[in-house]
């Protein structure tokens, strides 16, 4: 991927036994893992219902003092600060792909 937004569920209502709170943080490590140096928001979605106890601390552990949102659609909490970032990562990516196309325009004259 050129950019992630991993979106956890951490209110215990996730849906599937797949989708346990801590499937979620299992899956994150792995595809962080993954993509060390891709452009990257980790987003908690519906607040609102609250987070079962314990996983908000077990994040905290595994992202290591990097930022993450929380937001809740049905309140509107987050949502702006959720476009901003959104915003923000998109610019990082066209950086990287400006500079990538200008590295194949050169190396087509070359040819």
């Amino acid at each position: 991927p050129t950019a992630v937004m991993y979106v956890m569920d951490l209110s215990g209502g996730a849906g599937d036994k797949c989708s346990s709170v801590e499937d979620q943080l299992q899956l994150r490590r792995e595809v962080r893992a993954r993509f060390p140096r891709r452009p990257w928001i980790d987003v908690v979605s519906k607040v609102d219902l609250g987070v079962v106890d314990g996983a908000r601390e077990e994040l905290e552990e595994i992202l290591d003092g990097t930022h993450y949102l929380d937001v809740s659609i049905k309140e509107g909490t987050g949502v702006d600060e959720l476009r901003d970032e959104v915003m923000r990562m998109l610019g990082e990516v066209r950086v990287v792909l400006d500079a990538m196309a200008a590295v194949d325009e050169r190396t087509a004259r070359q040819d």
